[in-house]
């Protein structure tokens, strides 16, 4: 039998050393590709929180630019590369995206993908006790409205927007829809409370509660001064509150003001002791009975207060000079001895 030998063809030794080569140059290019990409997503220019928008219909590379251009990312090409390589590119979602200090890409393209953005809504929180001029600043401070807008407006409607954290779209609000949706919450905290109130009622009960709203901090305290109000009331005595002379300094130079002339006036600024002097429809000092309106937006706990006053035979009280203890009398004889004590006066 002939054996057939199959013999190899030995290739020149120089032409094995060539291809070597040509793999080592290939694989020390990629090498250097990947290390370079890898640092490039690792480094972050982020130095500080960044917001950037994605508007709808970008693709990857107007991202890329747009985030580049914004200081979010060191480098485009690692951003698609990045994106393409994950299979993100058909998954970046619109919206606004708030990024921290040192986020990647990696982190980056991730958020964008899951469409991690920040709301567009605006929350804020309009507390107890809070008047139309307050209400007015935080409002306009956001950037929702006008300064002056609000209160010029619905100054007339004082005590009908309930104290709350409200969510507010970021563009479309107008103080008419703004004040609509803090009057339907104090109406709905009406119907949790099973209270049915008539117009007139309900008025009155708004009015007194705002008042303590600015009398009193502890909900005993404030049932003690709504007994104290409806003591002093009945025996046709003047109230006395500095709070509502203060409301009616800032409404009487209010009154003659538009947008473009308009200063938010802070009650708490009010030189009380002069203006007490000065005879007006909010002055309890001079005119007897309640004042025509409330002089803030009263919370839950003053509504609540007014509705079960404390049942005593108080006529007096006054805040001790840091504001942490109300001290209630019968007399006024007490009531001066309580003043020189507390107050020095």
């Amino acid at each position: 039998m002939v054996k057939r030998q199959f013999l190899l063809k030995k290739l020149p030794i120089r032409n094995l050393s060539k291809i070597h080569k040509a793999h080592l140059v290939v694989l020390a290019t990629a090498g250097f590709i990947v290390g370079w990409l890898g640092f490039l997503l690792l480094q972050s220019p982020l130095s500080s929180p960044k917001e950037i928008k994605v508007g709808e219909g970008q693709g990857v590379y107007a991202i890329a630019h747009t985030l580049k251009q914004e200081g979010a990312i060191g480098s485009k090409l690692a951003f698609v590369a990045y994106t393409l390589i994950t299979g993100n590119e058909k998954k970046l979602q619109a919206g606004r995206y708030l990024f921290k200090p040192g986020a990647t890409i990696p982190v980056i393209v991730h958020s964008i993908a899951e469409g991690f953005a920040e709301s567009d809504d605006i929350v804020l929180t309009i507390p107890e006790g809070f008047n139309v001029f307050d209400i007015d600043e935080r409002l306009s401070a956001f950037g929702l409205i006008k300064k002056g807008e609000f209160a010029i407006k619905y100054h007339t409607d004082e005590g009908q927007f309930f104290p709350d954290t409200y969510r507010f779209k970021r563009e479309g609000e107008t103080a008419d829809t703004i004040a609509e949706k803090m009057k339907n919450h104090l109406n709905l905290k009406f119907e949790d409370l099973s209270v049915v109130l008539s117009t007139l009622v309900l008025r009155d009960t708004l009015l007194k509660a705002s008042i303590l709203e600015k009398e009193a901090r502890k909900e005993e305290d404030m049932r003690l001064v709504a007994g104290v109000i409806e003591n002093r009331l009945k025996k046709g005595m003047l109230l006395q509150i500095d709070a509502t002379v203060s409301y009616g300094a800032c409404l009487r130079k209010f009154k003659d003001l538009n947008i473009s002339t308009y200063k938010y006036c802070d009650v708490s600024q009010v030189p009380v002791g002069a203006e007490i002097k000065i005879d007006g429809p909010y002055n309890t000092y001079t005119r007897a009975g309640l004042p025509p309106g409330p002089i803030a937006n009263p919370g839950i706990t003053a509504i609540q207060a007014v509705l079960n006053p404390q049942k005593s035979d108080y006529l007096y009280y006054l805040s001790t000079r840091d504001g942490s203890q109300l001290v209630f009398s019968k007399t006024s004889a007490e009531h001066a001895a309580n003043r020189r004590k507390y107050l020095g006066i």
